[in-house]
């Protein structure tokens, strides 16, 4: 039986911030981890502990140091690699939407298509209008960001990822930003974009969520993986003491 490689490798990553007057920030520090299509990759941690930090660096918006990062065989650290085509492939969720606020919301999933893939007009806005279907905002397509909710701005966000047809769709923080009535619907459409098998990388404090949707689930602190397994490993049989002093505050 032949075994795809994992949609995702990440080898030895590092990332370091220079503060102009203070001493260098070691963001991350030598990060490992691999992810296969279909499967769904939740990272929690303490804040400033890197997950962030190293989300971004999975679709270039984060230049690393140093390590390997591939996706579907493709290094984005390989000077050959265009990284713009590059992050046509990796999706990503912002925890603040990042709506164009003077463009409705169906030319807000429609432009980038248009831009990026080159689709013609009415290519680009039917497919919006079916994502925006997809995500329940079928209705508000006319409308511009400053007349959506949180929730439906977040909702808006995940269609204009999806619309590049990503391999890998990341999100940072989808829920922190938007009123607890508003989480439940995001976290059920990230569910239903899991159970269509979308290889998804999820920085989240919704433990919850983290338990029953994702199949690995990397704990972080001070820029290092502290412990990496299933779910039900991580969160209820932790072996690491960190992770344990970390959960008990949270759970």
């Amino acid at each position: 039986m032949l075994v795809s490689e994992p949609l995702l490798q990440v080898q030895g990553v590092t990332k370091t911030y220079q503060r102009d007057g203070q001493p260098d920030h070691l963001a991350l520090a030598g990060i490992d981890c691999q992810l296969n299509r279909g499967e769904v990759l939740v990272v929690v941690g303490p804040s400033g502990s890197g997950k962030s930090t190293f989300l971004r660096t999975l679709n270039g918006l984060e230049r690393i140091d140093s390590g390997t990062i591939q996706v579907d065989g493709v290094s984005l650290t390989d000077p050959a690699t265009d990284v713009n085509r590059w992050r046509t492939n990796v999706g990503m969720v912002f925890q603040h939407f990042n709506l164009f606020q003077h463009r409705t919301a169906l030319d807000n999933v429609a432009l980038p298509q248009r831009v990026v893939r080159g689709r013609d007009r009415a290519q680009a806005e039917g497919y919006a209008r079916e994502l925006l279907d997809r995500v329940g905002m079928g209705e508000y397509g006319a409308r511009y960001p400053s007349q959506l909710s949180g929730g439906q701005q977040q909702r808006v966000a995940i269609a204009r990822a999806l619309a590049m047809d990503p391999k890998l769709m990341l999100f940072d923080e989808a829920t922190s930003a938007l009123d607890p009535e508003t989480v439940g619907g995001i976290l059920e459409l990230m569910r239903a974009l899991a159970r269509d098998g979308m290889t998804m990388a999820v920085v989240t404090h919704e433990m919850g969520f983290a338990r029953d949707v994702g199949d690995r689930a990397l704990f972080m602190d001070a820029g290092r993986i502290i412990e990496s397994g299933t779910p039900d490993e991580v969160f209820c049989h932790p072996k690491e003491p960190r992770t344990r002093a970390f959960l008990e505050k949270i759970l």
